[in-house]
């Protein structure tokens, strides 16, 4: 990897692993960033795991922030925090952690402060289960693979790491059809046994309406999103969210119309029934706003 793949990060990236190390901390490039430059493709946005005690991560922020980096957000409980540089290229910085899940569909108990390969562990799929060692002003050492994802990215494949997935977290299926439509991958085709197990565990009833939304909001927000939502509906899992929503075959190709989310969302509930839009509305938490905009009742 050379510094031209990742030429608009490369001044924070030296800066974090300078000024990480000395605050005793090692920054490890991953999830989607590593992702699309062994695609090839020059990543928008980057993700940086640090490893090492966490008193060192208020220290280097504040060393980024002399450097005239700004600090848009941070959340010190978790150890994660958001950087934009001068040029306006972003960087999410957190700390390692493990994720523990009370019961299926609830939010996940963070622990911080572990190893870089049990942090990559945690993650949804193999594809973003890799990490690459930060040095001066570039990636710089070898692969953390521990799951295959380089092998998953070859055959153009999103797998989930383990069968309880979905169980944890069932958002993580949007994410998948996000990126198997964004990026012409396909489902492992254990992807249907964990939905299923997401079903019966509860996870799908459990989980907020809010957090199910936002997901399939930032689904409809694809360039793709006529493909993705194909994707959830072979999967059956719009009537896991909400008994008897079945989105017929011509409707994906509506939703994949101009305008944005709001009109994708106003074409995909058109055709319901009022009795079952109105279930959807009430299980998904929509806003007024958009109650109005899919002809919901108030």
């Amino acid at each position: 990897m050379r510094p031209s793949a990742v030429r608009a990060h490369a001044p924070l990236l030296g800066v974090l692993a300078v000024e990480g190390l000395r605050a005793g901390l090692r920054a490890y490039l991953v999830g989607g960033g590593v992702r699309d430059l062994l695609l090839g493709r020059e990543p928008v946005d980057l993700d940086v795991a640090l490893e090492g005690p966490l008193g060192g991560f208020a220290s280097l922020i504040a060393a980024l922030e002399g450097r005239g980096w700004a600090c848009t957000a941070r959340h010190p409980r978790f150890g994660t925090a958001r950087l934009r540089g001068p040029a306006g290229e972003g960087v999410d910085l957190a700390a390692t952690r493990e994720e523990s899940y009370p019961a299926p569909g609830a939010l996940p108990v963070v622990t911080p402060g572990v190893s870089i390969g049990r942090d990559l562990a945690r993650r949804d799929f193999t594809v973003h289960a890799m990490a690459l060692p930060i040095a001066e002003a570039d990636v710089d050492g070898a692969l953390l693979d521990p799951f295959g994802g380089v092998s998953d990215l070859g055959l153009r494949r999103i797998r989930l790491l383990h069968a309880e997935s979905l169980a944890d977290d069932p958002t993580r299926v949007f994410r998948a059809a996000r990126y198997a439509a964004r990026l012409a991958f396909e489902l492992d085709t254990r992807f249907e046994a964990a939905v299923r197990r997401g079903v019966e565990t509860g996870a799908f009833a459990r989980i907020s309406g809010d957090r199910l939304r936002r997901a399939l909001h930032e689904l409809l927000s694809e360039e793709n999103r006529a493909v993705a939502l194909r994707i959830l509906v072979s999967l059956s899992v719009p009537t896991a969210i909400v008994e008897g929503w079945e989105i017929g075959a011509p409707v994906p190709d509506a939703v994949g119309g101009a305008g944005g989310a709001d009109d994708a969302w106003a074409r995909l509930l058109g055709s319901a029934d009022p009795d079952l839009r109105e279930r959807i509305a009430t299980r998904l938490s929509f806003s007024r706003v958009l109650r109005r905009k899919t002809g919901c009742r108030r």
